[in-house]
């Protein structure tokens, strides 16, 4: 099964002003898919769009948040890191990214 992509609430806060120039319903496509979870077909009746085009307004929101530099409450940059490694140095790795509110919801206890 293929990993969900999903953005906090924190992420998206962070994430906003570099969507400025985007449409509200843009946004709120974004949101509701990356946010709140909801399925694309379920978002596309909503809006009376297709699913691939809600797909692909999701996906042009996801390369962007990728892209994008994230801080902590600090101001120390954050880099998005997905990658396979040992299970050990997971466990320490996942333990330092708990510390920090922008993963509250991605990152297990």
């Amino acid at each position: 099964m293929a990993q969900k992509n999903r953005i906090t609430e924190a992420e998206w806060t962070q994430l906003l002003p570099h969507m400025a120039t985007l449409a509200h319903i843009t946004t709120d496509i974004g949101y509701s898919v990356l946010v709140k979870g909801e399925k694309a077909s379920d978002v596309a009746a909503r809006v009376g769009r297709s699913k691939q085009n809600i797909s692909s307004t999701a996906k042009r929101i996801w390369d962007l948040y990728q892209n994008t530099t994230l801080h902590t409450e600090e101001g120390e940059a954050l880099q998005l890191v997905q990658v396979w490694i040992p299970e050990k140095l997971a466990k320490k790795v996942l333990a330092e990214a708990a510390k920090y509110s922008v993963n509250k919801n991605s990152v297990a206890e």
